[in-house]
């Protein structure tokens, strides 16, 4: 079975700029399987309120151990000039979607597997500001 998504961690921004802001988090991820793997790589594409934000690599190897959590650091730019005629619309819903999308090479032994990744969440945006 595919890693499951549990949300993100951490948040932080950092050089903050209305042309470009750096954002990092960690997402939190359950392995349900019985044993456990090796993420070899992973890329994904990352959308807020449906707008491509940024495209993401990571090409290290992360330790997965079996029935438990674990953590992907993630850092983006994110140019909110691209995604500005969304932000009144978030602000007044109070609320944003964020989108997840790509795929992930894991490993158990000698065998490898492409998982494809799709995760999507609408958060409120005063919990979003606040983690």
């Amino acid at each position: 079975m595919a890693p499951e998504y549990q949300g993100f961690e951490n948040l932080q921004v950092g050089k903050l700029s209305l042309q470009e802001t750096l954002i990092s988090t960690s997402l939190r991820f359950y392995n349900p399987n019985a044993f456990g793997l090796q993420l070899k790589k992973a890329e994904m594409d990352i959308y807020i309120n449906e707008k491509l934000v940024d495209h993401y690599t990571l090409d290290s190897t992360i330790v997965i151990s079996k029935l438990d959590t674990f953590f992907i650091p993630v850092s983006v730019k994110i140019d909110f000039k691209n995604i500005f005629n969304n932000a009144l619309q978030s602000l007044l819903r109070n609320e944003i979607k964020i989108r997840l999308a790509g795929y992930a090479k894991l490993k158990k032994g000698a065998v490898g597997l492409h998982v494809p990744l799709h995760y999507e969440e609408t958060q409120k945006l005063d919990a979003f500001l606040n983690q």
